[in-house]
C-alpha cells in the first residue's frame, strides 16, 4: 500500500513539473513573440541633417515635441505640417493649427513653419502631399517624425511615394513613449493600436 502511494505521489509531482513547464515554455514563447511583434514594427533611421523635420498628424503632443528637440539640436530649420482636417483614424489628435501654435510659443519662427496645402485622410495621402511640397522647393532630404508602432507603415509608404524623386526619407519615433516592444501586450491600448496597425500594414502591402 505504501509503495502505491508513494508511486502515486511520485507520478503527480512528475505530471505537476511537466505541466509547469510546458507552462513556462508558452509564457517564454509568447513573451517573445509579443516583443518580435513590437519591434518589427519600429523603425528608426539614423540621422543627419535634412532640409525639413514632416511631422505626421494623428498623434499626441509626442510629435511636435519631438520634431522641435530635433529642430533645436539643429537637424533641420524647417518645420512641415501635414493637414488631415478634423479627424483622424478615429480618435483625437493635436490639430495642425495646435501645434503650429505650440511651435511659435517655442521660439520657432513663423516662417520656418509650413503646412501641406492638401488634406490628407490616410498617410499614404500625407506622403504624396510632403512629396509635393518638398518637390515644389526643390529640398532633398526630411526626417519624418511619427509614433513608434507606426513608423514601419510609414516608412514603407514613404519610401515608395518617394521612389522616384531621389529625396532622401528618414524615419524617426518619438521618444520617451508609451508604446514599447517590451510592454506593449501588457497594455490594452497597446493591443488595440497593434492590431490595428498590423491590419493597415498588411492592407497596405496587399494593394488595399
Amino acid at each position: 500500500m505504501n509503495k502505491n502511494l508513494t508511486k502515486g505521489t511520485r507520478k503527480k509531482k512528475k505530471n505537476g513539473l511537466q505541466k509547469f513547464v510546458i507552462l513556462f515554455v508558452i509564457l517564454f514563447c509568447s513573451i517573445f513573440l509579443f516583443r518580435t511583434l513590437g519591434s518589427y514594427l519600429i523603425v528608426s533611421n539614423e540621422l543627419e541633417y535634412a532640409n525639413a523635420i514632416v511631422v505626421l498628424s494623428g498623434g499626441d503632443e509626442s510629435r511636435m515635441q519631438e520634431a522641435l528637440e530635433l529642430y533645436n539640436q539643429n537637424y533641420s530649420n524647417l518645420i512641415i505640417l501635414t493637414e488631415t482636417g478634423d479627424v483622424v483614424e478615429g480618435y483625437d489628435y493635436l490639430h495642425s493649427f495646435d501645434m503650429r501654435i505650440e511651435l511659435l510659443n517655442n521660439g520657432v519662427p513663423s516662417g520656418n513653419i509650413l503646412m501641406t496645402d492638401q488634406v490628407a485622410t490616410s498617410t499614404q495621402e500625407e506622403a504624396e502631399a510632403v512629396k509635393r511640397l518638398l518637390t515644389n522647393r526643390q529640398l532633398v532630404s526630411c526626417i519624418v517624425v511619427t509614433d513608434p508602432y507606426h513608423t514601419r507603415r510609414a516608412y514603407t509608404i514613404f519610401r515608395d511615394v518617394f521612389a522616384d524623386t531621389g529625396i532622401k526619407v528618414m524615419i524617426h519615433p518619438t521618444s520617451p513613449h508609451w508604446f514599447s516592444a517590451n510592454s506593449w501586450f501588457l497594455k490594452i491600448k497597446g493591443w488595440h493600436f497593434v492590431v490595428l496597425e498590423y491590419i493597415k500594414y498588411l492592407s497596405y502591402q496587399l494593394g488595399g
